[in-house]
């Protein structure tokens, strides 16, 4: 059950959904009833922890089941991995980045190592280091080239330096996945993001031409 609910958040981040009402009702009942059955095991916390997150935009109660799930085993690399997105993401640049980096040194070959580095990727975009998220994305990029995540975060490092021909080059391999994909359309998938953060990636992605 808490695997199913994590899925449904996925899936509404990457615009899988059929029915985003429904799904987020049913992966949130998923959620809860999973936590009914099992509140200490480590994995149904993070799992869950996406699904409040995400389908929820609760963010306090996502942060809340992620650390329970780190309290419940220290060394999750998916856990630490799950808590440090969810930090970036809110705004808590320097705590995920700590949170993600001890992930990836916990787990250097994890097979879900791109949540991870582009984990990582994004915490840079936030703190104006460029160059280094250009250096995360090609690493997210590297292990899963079809990551549509990793491709935009490229294009965001990529305009914010400048060079703006990649950054369009990268949108265009985007929208090549998800044709159509506009910005209205990324945030509508991204309700979880702290405003200051979208804003500036919203910024960015208008520099690398992607349509409003």
């Amino acid at each position: 059950m808490a695997l199913a609910a994590s899925c449904y958040g996925w899936r509404h981040t990457e615009g899988w959904s059929k029915d985003i009402a429904a799904e987020s009702t049913e992966g949130l009942r998923l959620a809860a009833r999973a936590l009914e059955l099992n509140k200490f095991d480590a994995t149904i916390l993070w799992m869950c922890a996406v699904a409040v997150w995400i389908l929820e935009l609760d963010t306090q109660r996502a942060l809340e089941l992620a650390y329970r799930s780190l309290d419940a085993n220290p060394n999750s690399a998916i856990a630490l991995t799950i808590g440090g997105r969810i930090e970036v993401l809110s705004g808590n640049y320097a705590t995920g980045r700590q949170l993600l980096e001890r992930a990836l040194r916990l787990s250097p070959r994890d097979p879900r190592a791109w949540l991870m580095t582009t984990g990582m990727g994004a915490a840079s975009f936030a703190e104006d280091r460029f160059e280094e998220g250009v250096s995360w994305a090609r690493r997210a990029l590297a292990q899963n080239p079809h990551c549509a995540p990793a491709i935009r975060l490229l294009a965001i490092n990529l305009a914010q330096l400048g060079q703006l021909a990649d950054a369009a080059k990268a949108i265009a391999d985007n929208l090549r996945i998800e044709p159509g994909l506009t910005i209205t359309g990324f945030r509508s998938r991204r309700m979880f993001v702290d405003e200051r953060y979208w804003q500036k990636v919203c910024q960015a992605l208008r520099l690398a031409g992607l349509p409003e």
